[in-house]
């Protein structure tokens, strides 16, 4: 007996202890308790868009007043906090195309989360806002024929911020956005030459923000599409399906670029033999791009390569030599060579690296790489894409990547 009140009695002293020290909660004049030390925010109530969070003057729901794990003293990380309020926007980023920068959590990249002078919490206005990344967009207004709705209005006019369902976060899909505004009407069939356009694709012939033509036609145009003759590669206007081609893709179109042919027929083709052929990097009528590529060399390429688990990194980390163009080193439709190169090693990177080993670490035909057994070439020790060190080497030079032959 006497021994269990022993075990009990500190118990009830411990609680008693606890009870007795409970912090007393105390009301807090938000904001203005805050806004002794940050003077600055003060001043965004009088901002044409203020954040409901903001204007109901409650900092914590968002900021942990005293300590966090997370920038700006919030909660959680920008994202959730942003989404425990905003929830539709998860529905967003759920979409078939998501925004990266929304992906990311960046929220703050594109609004103020206190208030603003623009719609929609936005640092500034769209083009501004978009141009932080999309840094053609400047461009745009310079050329002489530039989209009303992006003159007017700016991006949000066809794109959504976040998430959709069609590419290019467009807010439907082509043609259904661009006939809400253009009627398809007598004036608009006879500017397409009497061919139903219903179900065609706008932009494959006109760019969307700006031209230096007239009806925004993308500048590179291909010759039969210049030159009005559409039957060379389609069905008649008058059948029930006159965008069809009259054969499969890569007949067409080796029936004039012969060269092409010969180079898909090589040891290395490059997707020449698929179903689409060419269109999977060219755009048959017309490009802002030479070769009437349907995007830059870089942002083309980078749409197949470095995917999977053989590449961690994002996908820009890849693109090195200066953002050279991949046709510097690589032919674009076939080759004999491995990775489709212009030519064997090491003759491809003495083109420009004209002095590389003349007085260092030998190689070529006489030369062995002791793991493969294999005459030794500029990949051996480099990697031309996605390095961790300079130059383009795949481990450290001072000794890990010398050891891997040099282990003795």
């Amino acid at each position: 007996m006497i021994s269990r009140l022993i075990y009990v009695l500190p118990v009830s002293v411990m609680l008693m202890t606890f009870t007795g020290s409970i912090a007393q909660v105390v009301k807090v004049n938000q904001p203005e308790i805050c806004f002794q030390c940050h003077v600055e925010k003060k001043d965004l109530s009088s901002k044409k868009y203020i954040h409901g969070a903001f204007a109901d003057g409650t900092c914590s729901n968002c900021h942990n007043p005293h300590a966090s794990a997370h920038e700006s003293l919030l909660m959680s990380d920008t994202k959730s906090v942003c989404l425990s309020c905003h929830d539709g926007i998860s529905d967003e980023l759920a979409r078939k195309t998501a925004h990266d920068p929304a992906i990311a959590g960046e929220c703050l990249a594109c609004h103020d989360p206190h208030a603003s002078d623009f719609k929609h919490l936005l640092k500034a206005g769209s083009e501004t806002v978009c141009g932080q990344c999309h840094h053609e967009i400047p461009g745009w207004k310079e050329k002489p024929f530039v989209h009303q709705p992006l003159i007017k209005n700016g991006c949000p006019v066809c794109h959504t911020p976040h998430g959709s369902e069609n590419a290019s976060l467009t807010k439907k899909s082509v043609p259904g956005l661009c006939l809400e505004c253009h009627n398809q009407n007598q004036k608009l069939r006879a500017a397409h030459k009497g061919y139903k356009i219903l179900d065609s694709n706008c932009t494959a012939c006109h760019n969307p923000h700006s031209s230096a033509l007239p009806k925004l036609l993308m500048e590179n145009q291909h010759s039969p599409f210049k030159s009005g003759k559409c039957d060379l590669c389609h069905t008649s206007k008058a059948t029930d399906n006159p965008f069809a081609l009259i054969g499969d893709v890569n007949t067409i179109c080796t029936k004039c670029h012969t060269g092409i042919r010969k180079e898909g027929l090589l040891k290395n083709g490059h997707i020449t033999n698929t179903e689409q052929s060419c269109m999977n990097c060219h755009n048959p009528h017309a490009s802002d791009n030479l070769s009437l590529l349907s995007n830059s060399q870089v942002n083309l390429c980078l749409g197949c390569h470095f995917y999977g688990e053989k590449f961690p990194k994002e996908r820009t980390a890849y693109i090195t030599h200066n953002r050279i163009d991949c046709t510097n080193c690589h032919v674009p439709h076939g080759s004999d060579n491995d990775f489709l190169f212009s030519k064997v090693q090491p003759d491809l990177c003495v083109v420009c690296h004209t002095d590389a080993h003349k007085a260092s670490h030998p190689f070529g035909p006489d030369t062995i790489d002791p793991r493969t057994n294999k005459p030794l070439t500029c990949l051996s020790c480099h990697k031309l894409h996605g390095a961790d060190f300079e130059p383009y080497m795949p481990l450290d030079p001072k000794m890990d990547l010398c050891i891997q032959c040099h282990r003795k």
